[in-house]
């Protein structure tokens, strides 16, 4: 059985893709525990962070407690604050966009804005000559 030209190419470019994937997530190395701590320190007390968990789950809240091991993060809307282990930790990010990137989507979002008005007003434009 001989397959159409169209999905021999299609198959030859999917094949990479789904064994890059694989390759990537098996080549990925978990950070260190000091490179996690050193991340938590510097954000510091009582900053808003976003933590990405080795089984892939978030946990966002503020920074309460650091310690030797881990660091205690009161998320929103629970009573008690969870502890987290360095080594559990994968990433940690700000909780909030910082300003340079609200700026940048605003940009981005009247930028699109005024091209979309540009190309209705030259439609319409060419459409009534």
């Amino acid at each position: 059985m001989r397959l159409p030209g169209v999905m021999r190419f299609t198959a030859l470019l999917l094949l990479p893709a789904i064994f890059s994937s694989s390759v990537c997530e098996a080549a990925r190395k978990p950070p260190a525990p000091e490179a996690m701590k050193a991340k938590i320190v510097a954000r510091g007390e009582g900053a808003d962070v976003r933590v990405i968990l080795v089984d892939k789950t978030e946990a966002k809240g503020q920074i309460v407690n650091i310690g030797a091991e881990s660091f205690t993060l009161k998320v929103k809307n629970t009573p008690e604050p969870r502890r987290i282990e360095y080594a559990q930790i994968t990433g940690v990010h700000r909780a909030k966009l910082s300003t340079e990137a609200k700026v940048a989507v605003y940009v981005v979002v009247v930028v699109a804005a005024v091209i979309v008005v540009v190309v209705v007003a030259v439609k319409n434009l060419e459409t009534n000559l």
